[in-house]
Order: C-alpha cells, then structure tokens, then sequence
C-alpha cells in the first residue's frame, strides 16, 4: 500500500508532503507525490516545475521516504486524478493541503479537498493551510486548530 499526496508549490503544499513522509514512515510505506498541470501549462499557481519537484523527492528520500512523482498534464479536475491514481496504487492513506478560499470561491469552483474526500476508498488527511496567517490566531481568547502546528515550527 502506499500513501498518496496531492502537491501545490506552496507552503501548504510542502507542509503535506511534510505530513505524508511522517506517515509513509510510520505505515512503513511509500509515498506517491501527485501534481498536476492543466494544459495552460506552468502559469497556473499549482502548477510545480521538476526542479520543484525533484527538490520535494529529494527531502523526502533524505528522510528515508521511498517516493515516487506523478507530474500529471490534463484538464480533469485535480481531485479527479489524484483519486484515479489512489485507486491505481491501492492507496492507503491521501493527504491534501488545505487552502482557504472564500464562500462564493468554493460554491463556484468547487473543493478538490472536497471532491477527493467524498469520492475517496481510503482514509484522507487534511493538512490545514499555513500559507496566509489567520486573522483570528492573533485575537484573544482565540483557539488553535488542532492540527495547525502539527510538527511544523510555528512563525
């Protein structure tokens, strides 16, 4: 079995591929780094380039993380491939980075965390985003996500 990531070059991103080594480690397992490409090619955000992704292999393999990447190019919704390739590598495990977007952002374009949730034949870790800081974090009385800080020095 192996554990499967979905990858944005973003901290968040990171901060799932981060998540999936400490599970592949534990689950004794490998990990399979998914990204994709729409056919408008590199200008879109998700989009990571190899020298990205070869970086993202090479931090995981130092911590002793067998892995492979999947660099997908194709106009399905990213949800849509990250569970096809799931179902093909009888997955164990798909950890996904969460990243915020308005009410109306995700009623119009939809939630690949969402999608992958819903339609997933496995367990799914959400790793919450730690890409913007959240407004709330700092007033008082406010209470830390649970998961926010999981292993992840804390800025």
């Amino acid at each position: 079995m192996t554990v499967v990531v979905g990858y944005v070059p973003t901290e968040t991103g990171f901060s799932a591929v981060t998540e999936a080594g400490r599970q592949a480690r534990w689950r004794d397992e490998a990990v399979v780094v998914v990204n994709v490409v729409s056919t408008a090619g590199f200008v879109v955000p998700t989009a990571a380039d190899q020298r990205t992704l070869d970086a993202v292999a090479a931090d995981l393999t130092a911590n002793g993380v067998r892995n492979s990447l999947r660099h997908v190019r194709d106009d399905a919704p990213p949800a849509e491939i990250i569970l096809g390739v799931a179902r093909e590598v009888e997955a164990s495990l798909i950890v996904l980075g969460l990243h915020s977007r308005s009410w109306i952002a995700r009623r119009m374009l939809g939630s690949t965390a969402q999608s992958v949730v819903l339609g997933a034949a496995c367990p799914v870790l959400v790793v919450p985003d730690v890409d913007q800081p959240d407004k709330d974090d700092k007033s008082e009385g406010a209470v830390e996500p649970a998961l926010r800080f999981m292993g992840q020095p804390r800025s």
